[in-house]
């Protein structure tokens, strides 16, 4: 703000250009997630691409409750999938890339830090738990590989941070960890069921494109 002169004394002009917010809002948040994931086990493949949409509630000050899905998809061969063999070999045209593709879901409470000197910059803190599953390739009809379906449940660990431009709109970058456990469903060429392979994962996703409305 400056002073200037006139003829009616002095009066006080608004500042021009980009401001940051001097508060932002509470209440409810929107907030797209994206882009990528990886698995950090020898037997925990999971889906790399995922697009997330996550709803926030307000509690009280600084706590919240969040809810979220995410769309799961991948494309790869019995090698990108970590499986030790295609299992199909003997058959003609198996084995080959294809297209993989699921859904997550996740519940829990995730704590919004208030830095006073700078209210714009929120860091966040995320615990949970999440589920979800994902589907492997094929092809006219025909299976890829032995394994069929993979479905998992784990905790949710994330920490990240807002960067507020405007007061209800945010970017940001998220870094999770959900520990758990995945069921792997694989039937062989001969066999009549399926069987069920139990192994531990460990995703790592890595957020850089985070987009938060605030209403």
């Amino acid at each position: 703000m400056r002073g200037s002169g006139g003829p009616g004394g002095t009066y006080k002009t608004s500042p021009s250009g980009f401001q940051l917010p001097d508060f932002v809002y509470g209440g409810n948040a929107v907030s797209l997630l994206a882009p990528v994931q990886v698995g950090l086990t020898p037997n925990g493949f999971i889906p790399r691409g995922r697009i997330g949409f996550q709803y926030d509630r307000q509690l009280h000050r600084a706590h919240w409750l969040h809810i979220g899905a995410a769309a799961l998809f991948d494309r790869g061969d019995w090698q990108t999938f970590r499986m030790d063999s295609c299992g199909l070999e003997s058959q003609v045209g198996t084995c080959q890339a294809g297209t993989t593709a699921g859904m997550d879901l996740w519940v829990g409470y995730t704590h919004k830090l208030f830095i006073e000197k700078h209210p714009w910059i929120v860091p966040t803190f995320r615990a949970g738990v999440a589920g979800g599953f994902w589907s492997y390739p094929r092809l006219n009809g025909t299976r890829e590989q032995t394994r069929e379906l993979s479905w998992m449940l784990g905790l949710q660990a994330a920490a990240g941070v807002r960067f507020f431009l405007l007061r209800e709109l945010a970017l940001g970058i998220d870094v999770e960890l959900r520990p758990g456990f995945v069921i792997h469903r694989e039937r062989l060429p001969a066999a009549a069921e399926s069987s069920n392979d139990p192994a531990f994962i460990l995703p790592l996703q890595i957020l850089p494109l985070v987009l938060e409305y605030r209403f």
